[in-house]
């Protein structure tokens, strides 16, 4: 399996215990695009994905490990040994729309995004979006960018599952913004809100 060209992710894997669940997240790569083509074009995560081209050609340019360089990081995630899904993160500030949004609703200069995706149907709905979640915000985005202050994600105001998830994890809400594609919830994270569990 080849490995991300992304300097931060190379040869990187992470695992976190989380009651009853132990995942693992591993830099995206190239044998995983297939995957990531299947899961995005499942109709329930179509629908949340903004418009965005989930052709094999658009989730080729947008995701391969050879893309055009950029902050974002992928990553794949097993549970048991089997992969459940996909989260990432990346500076706010190099997305500068959302980024102004956010920063008006309150949130810290130094916050990291995350977006993420349960891919496979049958995990859905049992709290393993939110273990998920927990665990990659504990020990990648916070483990690894420690100038990150906060940890947020701006779901579709209507995606009560993917808000749920980050409020049950600890997530508070900052607000609402509107754009041409819909309305956002922005939900924010603090680094001290980390527990030593």
């Amino acid at each position: 399996m080849e490995t991300s060209d992304h300097p931060a992710l190379a040869d990187r894997s992470f695992t976190r215990k989380t009651p009853g669940m132990e995942f693992e997240f591993r830099p995206l790569a190239e044998d995983d695009l297939a995957t990531m083509h299947r899961w995005l074009n499942d109709p329930a995560v179509v629908r949340w994905w903004e418009g965005d081209d989930v052709s094999w050609e658009g989730v080729v340019r947008d995701y391969a490990p050879d893309r055009e360089p950029d902050s974002q990081e992928h990553y794949i995630a097993a549970l048991d040994g089997e992969d459940v899904g996909w989260i990432s993160c990346g500076p706010v500030a190099d997305w500068p729309d959302e980024s102004i949004e956010w920063s008006e609703l309150g949130a810290d200069e130094e916050v990291g995004g995350i977006d993420y995706l349960i891919g496979d149907p049958d995990r859905r709905g049992q709290g393993v979006g939110s273990a998920m979640i927990r665990a990659f915000v504990r020990d990648i985005a916070f483990g690894e960018h420690h100038e990150w202050t906060q940890v947020g994600a701006d779901p579709a105001e209507d995606n009560s599952g993917s808000w749920g998830a980050l409020a049950s994890v600890g997530f508070r809400q900052l607000g609402t913004y509107g754009d041409d594609d819909g309305e956002w919830r922005v939900m924010v994270f603090d680094r001290s809100q980390l527990s030593s569990d």
